[in-house]
């Protein structure tokens, strides 16, 4: 099969759409179920993001608190209402918004590639915090879904065909 036409197959708007909807569905057992499980000296501490980032604010580690929030709660929210916005202007056809949200689009496929991070840095947890008896940090299953939503953003991004955004708007035939 020519990859170029799978490819023009995989670009379009409903694919991206139930994409990034499958990507908010998985946001909420992201947000709501524990991501890692830390255990220091027999005392065991489940966390979600949102735990997570108040504990490390508790603990006068504000600037990490803050990079967590955002690179774990807001991007993805952005990310989603960002897609939205295509997906409505790639509906309504040319106007004079197709410059700004190719723009969107832009940044919408650069943040895709910094994405995977937060799944990244607590992998790197788990394996670097393991002295034996003295503390242990566990995945959970809040960051597969974490990571879930992040990778549906990113393939809700790769199948949205901006050049959609400057195609005249579909007539409509009553």
């Amino acid at each position: 099969m020519n990859l170029r036409l799978a490819g023009a197959r995989f670009k379009n708007a409903p694919t991206a759409a139930a994409l990034a909807l499958a990507a908010a569905a998985m946001l909420v057992p992201a947000n709501l179920l524990p991501v890692l499980t830390t255990e220091t000296y027999g005392q065991s501490r489940s966390d979600t993001i949102f735990s997570g980032a108040v504990e490390l604010w508790r603990q006068g580690l504000w600037p990490i608190a803050l990079i967590v929030l955002t690179a774990s709660m807001l991007i993805p929210v952005l990310k989603l209402v960002g897609l939205g916005l295509l997906l409505l202007g790639a509906r309504r056809g040319a106007s004079s918004d197709s410059r700004r949200l190719t723009r969107v689009y832009v940044a919408l496929d650069f943040i895709g590639r910094w994405s995977m991070l937060d799944v990244f840095l607590a992998a790197f947890l788990a394996g670097l915090i393991r002295f034996g008896e003295l503390s242990t940090v566990v995945p959970r299953s809040g960051i597969v879904a974490f990571a879930s939503a992040v990778v549906l953003t990113v393939l809700a991004t790769q199948a949205f065909d901006p050049r959609s955004l400057w195609r005249a708007a579909p007539s409509s035939s009553s």
